[in-house]
């Protein structure tokens, strides 16, 4: 009987302790409030300023790469920002160590420090981290900053939502 109560002992503590030290299976990713209303269908505008710089092509290409999931799909650039699911502006001054920032509404903010000091893997990576905000993702947690590009420091040197980013969007949508 003493055997029996040691060995049950040693399982729940066995049990307890590992729970501790295994990752937690939880999600990673975080939501914010917001959320497209056409998905599939997603409207887009492009502030005519990163034209001046030859760097349109690198926010688009930070845009469309959610394309490849099947709950977004950007299909259509607008020439005014006006009903544009998603608007991304470029403002040719310095806004303290901020590189771009999503304000809200699908509005996205690209500052000056991000054209002069981001190479073009960087920018491209910003601009797919300031779109996942647009899309209702928020920072992911530390622990899954190697599989997201929603990480809130620091570069993964990856143009292209990762399998966190893939993960939250097909809960979000």
């Amino acid at each position: 009987m003493k055997l029996r109560k040691k060995i049950s002992m040693l399982l729940v503590f066995g049990m307890c302790f590992s729970t501790m030290l295994l990752p937690n299976s939880s999600n990673a990713y975080q939501f914010l409030s917001n959320k497209l209303y056409t998905p599939k269908d997603a409207y887009y505008w492009i502030h005519g300023a990163f034209d001046n710089y030859g760097l349109k092509s690198e926010v688009k290409r930070g845009l469309t790469a959610w394309n490849p999931l099947p709950e977004i799909e950007f299909t259509k650039e607008g020439s005014l920002p006006a009903g544009a699911d998603v608007k991304l502006e470029y403002v040719d001054n310095y806004w303290g160590d901020t590189y771009a920032i999503h304000r809200g509404s699908g509005n996205i903010t690209f500052y000056k420090k991000w054209r002069v000091e981001l190479n073009s893997l960087r920018r491209m990576e910003t601009a797919v981290h300031e779109v996942g905000h647009a899309l209702g993702l928020d920072h992911t947690q530390k622990k899954n900053d190697s599989v997201s590009v929603m990480r809130q420091y620091g570069f993964n040197d990856k143009d292209f939502p990762l399998s966190d980013d893939k993960a939250g969007i097909s809960a979000k949508y």
